[in-house]
């Protein structure tokens, strides 16, 4: 429904000045941002691009190297007291910049930079382009940045923000926008666009960034796979590498965990809720520094228990 809308907008040539992507992690927001920008900058006026023309092939390209992480070469910086400031990712196409956290946040002087962009003329296309990714990453200055240009927003540019915590927008940022919900991407979709396997886009339940990290990380399943086949050595070896992961390979592990015993509750084994309960507190913990070893090893109890480790 949401590309509906937005072909309708890019058909009809009535491009908003503010739009707001919104939907969970992995949704499809940054992906639909790309193509939607595509169309907006295409010089042959076709919805979501001809793929042909200079502004097509330089979108085509910041989107291929940026799906692939390979963003240094497109990194932009500002003076900033005495010192050189990230700013923003810019291609080689001059009215597009995409504009991601530096660390946890997006910060004043990106917000800055962003302004000084805004409000320049077009150079290629007919309009001009800023994505700001994560939006709900904007420290309080940076938002209120933001808001005094939407409230007087340049005619020939269109702002889009994404963001999977709507309620951490300014109310008054939300106004000035139009909003796109994402329901997230079909397990045919996920395959397609990411190259993954069946598996994979299963696994992914729709979030197209959670299915590019398992392509890129498939070591992690194949240990979760390994826990669940409940070897008690092979168990006790992966809880104690368990708590050397880092956070992000630790949220994975038990994002597939919980994905795997959440498809045997559905297929009818009640006995499995407690200890999707149970991974689902160990989730939250994981932030205090719990003991993930020791929670790993009680979850594999209670499976053992519950119906045999082995049957997922």
């Amino acid at each position: 429904m949401e590309k509906i809308f937005l072909e309708k907008l890019l058909k009809l040539g009535r491009i908003p000045s503010g739009l707001l992507f919104y939907g969970k992690e992995g949704s499809g927001k940054t992906k639909t941002a790309i193509d939607f920008s595509r169309g907006v900058l295409c010089l042959n006026g076709k919805v979501w691009g001809c793929g042909e023309c200079p502004s097509c092939r330089h979108i085509n390209e910041f989107e291929e190297k940026f799906w692939k992480g390979e963003t240094e070469n497109f990194k932009v910086y500002v003076e900033g007291e005495g010192k050189k400031k990230f700013a923003y990712l810019m291609g080689e196409h001059p009215d597009f910049i995409f504009i991601p956290p530096h660390g946890n946040y997006i910060k004043i002087d990106q917000v800055r930079a962003l302004k000084d962009f805004a409000f320049i003329k077009p150079a290629l296309s007919k309009r001009k382009v800023i994505i700001i990714d994560d939006a709900h990453t904007m420290t309080n200055q940076a938002a209120n940045a933001l808001l005094k240009i939407l409230e007087e927003p340049p005619e020939d540019t269109t702002i889009i923000l994404t963001t999977s915590k709507k309620s951490a927008i300014l109310p008054t940022i939300l106004s000035r926008t139009f909003q796109v919900e994402f329901k997230g991407f079909s397990k045919e979709e996920i395959m397609k666009i990411a190259k993954v396997s069946e598996e994979i886009a299963e696994i992914s339940e729709g979030s197209l960034k959670r299915a590019l990290l398992l392509k890129e990380k498939s070591n992690i399943l194949n240990k979760v796979k390994e826990f669940l086949k409940g070897e008690p050595l092979k168990v006790y070896k992966i809880s104690e590498e368990f708590e050397k992961f880092e956070s992000e390979d630790k949220k994975l592990f038990l994002d597939i965990l919980e994905h795997f015993i959440a498809k045997e509750v559905l297929k009818g084994n009640e006995g499995l809720s407690p200890v999707l309960d149970k991974l689902r507190v160990f989730k939250e913990g994981i932030a205090r520094g719990v003991n993930g070893s020791l929670w790993l090893i009680s979850i594999y109890s209670d499976l053992e228990v519950s119906y045999g480790v082995s049957k997922s």
